[in-house]
């Protein structure tokens, strides 16, 4: 009992003294601008003039737009909650389909037709994310910085567009992924901020593709 009376009194003590371990609540619009990239080999029969060991990268980019908030604790620690959405539409041969996650494959899991391999196909790619990060946010005079680390929940939503065919859709099971991220940013005084940030994902480590990079922009403002 006197244990608990003490940490109470301790705690009142601090937070009189403007130290409060809660430093407020902060929201983040925000929009980023991520990049894939994955090397897969080319199928047997997809390029003739080529051996069945070349390797394709395949590149795409994203951007995603939403919104995070956060609780601070000892005025640099901060427990960070973020939602956001972003969408892509491609169009490609059917031979040259492939997931730059490695996730889906568009033959098999959305019934696309590989017969015709000069048929274009369109695929339309919707991402819900959700993340949930540990920040430390430390400041020195106008500047902040930024270091993270979390995890990220994705939903994705494919619709299939073919000519002469009926649209297919398919909607994944949610993917958890870590990612660790750093950043710099300005303050416009002591309750507003501009930030970037760059974070990284590496979805199948130790193997190096696929991989994800992505730049952020947010402005924060602690309430």
């Amino acid at each position: 009992m006197r244990n608990n009376l003490a940490f109470l009194l301790l705690f009142f003590t601090i937070g009189l003294n403007g130290n409060s371990a809660f430093s407020g609540v902060t929201i983040e619009p925000y929009v980023s601008v991520s990049s894939t990239k994955q090397v897969k080999p080319e199928k047997a029969g997809q390029n003739k003039s080529k051996p069945a060991t070349t390797e394709t990268e395949v590149i795409k980019q994203r951007t995603t737009v939403g919104l995070r908030g956060s609780i601070g604790f000892f005025r640099i620690f901060k427990f960070q909650l973020g939602v956001g959405q972003n969408e892509l539409t491609t169009t490609s041969k059917t031979n040259q389909a492939v997931d730059d996650y490695g996730e889906i494959d568009f033959e098999k899991d959305m019934s696309m037709d590989t017969s015709n391999p000069d048929k274009e196909v369109k695929i339309v790619e919707t991402q819900r994310k959700g993340a949930a990060s540990v920040v430390l946010d430390p400041s020195f005079s106008v500047f902040i910085l930024r270091a993270k680390a979390g995890v990220v929940a994705t939903q994705r939503e494919f619709k299939k567009e073919e000519v002469d065919k009926p649209v297919v859709s398919l909607v994944t099971q949610i993917k958890y992924k870590p990612t660790v991220g750093a950043g710099a940013g300005v303050k416009f005084g002591p309750r507003m901020y501009f930030l970037a940030e760059y974070s990284l994902f590496l979805y199948k480590f130790p193997e190096k593709s696929p991989f994800e990079r992505e730049l952020t922009v947010s402005y924060g403002v602690t309430l």
